[in-house]
């Protein structure tokens, strides 16, 4: 590494000899000391800055006030609590009273040593140099006739007839700077020569990468995990490139052809081995969220056995799901907004027969006629593949036109007999779906499984889990440290006519986390997030199920009026004509 040029202010001559003392014991250093305190260290760095120093040191205040006028780093000579007790206990031998007056570098090793002794000392911290006269000024009125501080202080002290004592640095404290100085640049150096590295590289393109040193070590790469044939394929060949200074090679990887580049690029005399990746089959992606690709290694959370649950309706889901893992069978999600159709179809991919092919989504929410007959049209349609997952979502979306349009082509080319797919869509949505030929079409003639999601509101008993798992995961985005719910604040959500179900839930999770600063959310904070909630007006008899019991419908009627009335347990009682004890009696 070259010689470091550093720039050294001393507010005094005894620092400045032990600088000049600890950079002769030391190689690779070039040294220029100057003596100045505050402004004049200030004055003095910029008419230095054209010298390009690598490094700047002082002391405490001279150094904070340098930083704001460099971009040069800095390196304060701190304060050590070995340089405060030897200044106090001088200090402590004194018959008057004294005080430490200083910049916050100076006061804070002041106040440990304080509270270490349990000293009675008067300790004032300032922040500008306009603030110094003053201090001074009303510890003199306050019967105070010495000061321990720093260059500046002490010198405005002595003005004003205060004897004063200097908080010195020791040659530790230069030698723990002169350390920090080595062991910043070093990292600089590298960083440096990593950028470059990465200018070069970038430069020849934006296509996924890895670089190897003479060692055959990777240095730099945007390889993602799920891509590690890439890094393995490159490891095999990085010798012949070496060798070569320039390769192209075109393979198959992960059911695709891939085209890979190589060159050799040299930084400060080392040089570099780097590949770049780039498909070369036509892409079938969408700009819009229409379509989507995931591979088997994206979906790390979709467990099966991790679904939290005690519901008796979504364990037989689960059982079936594992019962159809290895057939062929088209399945049909069915299931209201936010109940966890996708996460279903995700785990049912990764459990499936064609895991290792990728999952293709197409939701029909963001697709349109013309894209349809697109898809459906295109040479290279990813339809035209055998052995793959595709997840039809959203179905109730389909107008007339796309829903015969889907029909005629599964009639017309067994691609269901070729592929998995997966089907879900919202009960209830679209009469135009719910009553056209397709899901008829999908039900009979594709012979598809069904499989009813549960809503949040018949799983009541796993909202404690369900909100344990999303606090984990939620106090980690935050940087929270909330543990729980209060069991009131647990007791509204399990009561709460969920609307967008697990999804609804979490989104509340989510904004009661941001809103609690304690370690448990309050049933006052639930309370207030809930009563946000905006319920339709209109068609509210779907919010009552006139199947169950009349107790368990007046529970329900009970539930609804408490949302409306922001759970305000004694306007929803006054709405129902009855008393708040009646009211909690009859939701038990």
């Amino acid at each position: 590494m070259k010689n470091i040029k550093l720039l050294a202010i001393a507010p005094y001559n005894g620092l400045k000899d032990l600088i000049l003392e600890e950079a002769k014991a030391r190689n690779n250093l070039d040294v220029e000391v100057h003596v100045a305190d505050m402004l004049e260290g200030v004055e003095l760095v910029k008419t230095l800055q054209n010298k390009d120093f690598d490094c700047i040191i002082s002391r405490a205040g001279t150094a904070e006030l340098i930083r704001e006028v460099t971009d040069t780093p800095v390196i304060d000579i701190k304060i050590s609590i070995i340089d405060m007790i030897s200044a106090i206990k001088l200090a402590e031998n004194y018959s008057g009273s004294y005080a430490v007056v200083g910049f916050r570098s100076i006061t804070e090793k002041a106040e440990i040593v304080r509270e270490l002794n349990d000293y009675s000392i008067d300790i004032q911290t300032i922040n500008s140099l306009l603030e110094i006269e003053g201090y001074l000024t009303d510890l003199k009125m306050k019967g105070v006739s010495l000061i321990v501080g720093d260059v500046i202080t002490s010198s405005k002290a002595r003005e004003l007839g205060l004897n004063t004592i200097l908080v010195t640095s020791g040659k530790e404290s230069v030698k723990n700077a002169f350390d920090e100085v080595v062991n910043l640049l070093k990292l600089l150096v590298i960083f440096d020569q990593k950028n470059i590295l990465i200018k070069k590289i970038m430069d020849y393109s934006e296509m996924e990468y890895i670089a190897f040193n003479k060692e055959r070590k990777v240095v730099l790469t945007n390889i993602k995990t799920k891509r590690q044939y890439f890094t393995d394929f490159a490891k095999e060949i990085v010798d012949q490139l070496f060798k070569e200074k320039e390769c192209e090679i075109i393979k198959e990887m992960d059911n695709s052809l891939t085209l890979i580049r190589g060159k050799l690029f040299e930084s400060n005399e080392e040089v570099y081995a780097c590949f770049y990746f780039r498909a070369i089959k036509p892409s079938t992606k969408l700009a819009d969220p229409a379509i989507t690709f995931l591979n088997v290694f994206d979906e790390s959370k979709t467990n099966l056995e991790t679904i939290p649950t005690n519901n008796k309706q979504l364990l037989k889901v689960i059982k079936d799901v594992k019962s159809y893992s290895n057939a062929t069978n088209p399945l049909l999600l069915i299931g209201e907004i936010g109940t966890g159709k996708d996460f279903l179809a995700h785990a049912i991919y990764k459990n499936g027969p064609y895991q290792k092919s990728p999952l293709i989504v197409i939701d029909a929410k963001y697709m349109d006629e013309k894209k349809w007959l697109n898809l459906i049209n295109k040479d290279n349609s990813f339809l035209t593949e055998s052995n793959i997952t595709i997840y039809m979502k959203n179905l109730q979306m389909l107008n007339e036109a796309c829903q015969q349009l889907l029909e005629s082509y599964f009639i017309n080319t067994y691609i269901h007999k070729r592929n998995r797919f997966i089907f879900s869509f919202v009960n209830g949505y679209s009469d135009v779906f719910d009553k056209g030929p397709f899901l008829q079409f999908i039900r009979n003639e594709l012979g598809a499984f069904p499989l009813v999601m549960p809503t949040l509101n018949d799983r009541k008993e796993d909202i404690s889990s369900l909100t344990s798992l999303f606090m984990s995961e939620l106090i980690l985005k935050y940087g929270k440290q909330v543990v729980g719910l209060e069991p009131k604040a647990l007791q509204l959500l399990q009561e709460f006519k969920w609307t967008n179900h697990i999804d609804q839930l979490k989104r509340i999770i989510e904004e009661c986390i941001i809103l609690t600063d304690t370690y448990f959310i309050s049933e006052e904070s639930v309370q207030s997030v809930l009563a946000n909630e905006r319920f339709p007006t209109a068609n509210t008899t779907t919010y009552l199920d006139l199947q169950k019991p009349l107790d368990e419908i007046n529970k329900d009627i009970i539930n609804l009026v408490l949302s409306e009335e922001g759970f305000n347990q004694s306007k929803a009682a006054e709405r129902l004509g009855i008393s708040r004890s009646t009211l909690w009696r009859k939701l038990k």
